[in-house]
């Protein structure tokens, strides 16, 4: 059987996926996702150990890793002052090996991240970590700063936020236009960035904001929590992931939140991640989540991974705070037969005053 060149790139590509993934299936997977004998896959493996891209690895379920080079490189912040883009030119992109729509996201992710850690951070030093692949990038980027979701929930008790907690600070910056510097920036830096990438993970004081992540919480937020300590014990750890080959355009993704003047109208808000323990059941998570809504014209609610939404959680949001602001669209994405029940309870709801006027008591 012949293959078109396009056909033996999406098959090499999914092998190394399936090895990053530790697969243990991985000759059966792949022979059956294309209709390949298993000694057709074998000869692609062989390929790839041959190329470099992969090593034996008995450790692994599969017998196998993607190869690593790894660069890492220290900044004075001093120094970068009104130059962030320095490191990325200098020593980052010069180290990768993507093609045109990945070097512009990274263009844009890496000096919002340099930005956010010189002007927010309140720290000294960035050491930057970058794990190249054949596959994909990881780029991490670490401060020895106060730590962002100390330093947002500073900002939100001094617009008047009542009690802020860091759990609060990360669903702030899911919806993205807050900022602590309204008089530098816009707050969309970081938004953008987690939808233009392929995993994001923000790690400080033992918190983690996550994004393109999958697998049993517990266990990717103990992954991510251990692998951001290897680089920093406090301040602010950033993780960024990104195919090699992303089809990702980074026009695309700014067309898709904002209006034909560009202007940033919408927002995404993973409710999953963005509330506390993950289920929305209560009034007072869905007060915190709407907070700002009316900053924009519409708020996709994206209901992946909920299992149940409660009464209370439901009405707020889609009731009481529709009723108060009809400007604003609240659109809810991939809910299940559950979840979209009790939406549906909370969209028909119709309270009414009392009326005792014609009552006639008898004593």
């Amino acid at each position: 059987m012949s293959f078109t060149e396009i056909k033996r790139r999406e098959i090499k590509n999914y092998i190394l996926r399936k090895i990053d993934e530790d697969e243990e299936a991985l000759l059966a997977k792949t022979a059956d996702a294309f209709g390949i004998s298993g000694t057709s896959v074998k000869r692609y493996i062989d390929a790839e150990l041959s190329a470099g891209h992969i090593g034996i690895d008995e450790k692994r379920m599969c017998g196998l890793a993607l190869v690593f080079n790894n660069a890492t490189f220290q900044y004075d912040m001093a120094s970068l002052a009104d130059r962030e883009d320095y490191a990325l030119y200098t020593d980052v992109l010069p180290v990768m090996s993507v093609n045109t729509n990945a070097d512009r996201i990274w263009r844009y992710v890496l000096p919002e991240i340099f930005n956010n850690a010189i002007e927010h951070s309140e720290g000294h030093k960035i050491d930057a970590y970058i794990e190249t692949s054949f596959l994909y990038n990881r780029v991490i980027v670490a401060d020895d700063g106060i730590g962002i979701f100390n330093k947002i929930v500073t900002a939100m008790k001094r617009y008047g936020y009542s009690n802020p907690q860091p759990e609060d600070a990360i669903t702030e910056l899911y919806k993205g236009k807050f900022t602590t510097c309204p008089e530098r920036h816009t707050g969309e830096g970081i938004f953008f960035s987690m939808r233009m990438l392929d995993r994001v993970a923000i790690v400080s004081d033992g918190i983690l904001l996550r994004s393109g992540y999958e697998g049993e919480a517990s266990c990717v937020r103990s992954h991510l929590l251990a692998y951001a300590m290897r680089f920093n014990r406090k301040g602010t750890v950033v993780i960024m992931q990104l195919d090699n080959e992303t089809r990702r355009d980074l026009t695309e993704i700014f067309d898709e939140y904002s209006d034909d003047e560009k202007a940033f109208i919408k927002t995404r808000i993973p409710v999953y991640e963005a509330c506390m323990d993950h289920d929305p059941v209560a009034r007072s998570q869905a007060r915190r989540l709407q907070n700002r809504l009316n900053n924009f014209e519409e708020a996709i609610l994206d209901f992946e991974k909920v299992d149940i939404m409660g009464q209370g959680f439901a009405d707020e949001l889609f009731r009481v705070y529709h009723n108060e602001h009809p400007e604003v669209t609240l659109t809810p994405i991939n809910m299940n037969e559950q979840v979209h029940k009790m939406y549906l309870h909370a969209l028909n709801t119709k309270v009414t005053v009392p009326d005792y006027s014609d009552t006639h008591l008898t004593r």
